[in-house]
């Protein structure tokens, strides 16, 4: 099963989701995780933006974020469209394309 975890990207510190509507959105990102093969998804919150989450497939820290509100305002039906978007910044950023999506 995978590991979801949420980190600070000001001191790498970990926190939790405690919004209350965050948990089926935790489910659905575990549900999806586990199908794409990825053990570790890290969300970190932006130093800069804190309803900045930015995604972390793997071991690969992407220039891909999703907004707080998606757990927040637990909308888990947004889900698997935001992490497939996320699994394609990883594949543009493999290929050497990352340098366009800045």
């Amino acid at each position: 099963m995978a590991d979801i975890t949420f980190r600070n990207e000001s001191d790498d510190t970990p926190f939790q989701m405690v919004h209350p509507k965050a948990a089926r959105v935790l489910d659905d990102i575990k549900v999806w995780a586990d199908k794409n093969g990825y053990e570790q998804v890290v969300f970190w919150r932006d130093a800069g933006d804190a309803q900045k989450f930015w995604v972390q497939l793997g071991d690969a820290r992407l220039n891909y974020w999703v907004h707080e509100s998606t757990f927040s305002e637990g909308q888990h039906e947004q889900v698997e469209a935001q992490m497939d978007y996320a699994r394609g910044a990883q594949r543009r950023s493999a290929a050497g394309f990352e340098k366009f999506d800045k």
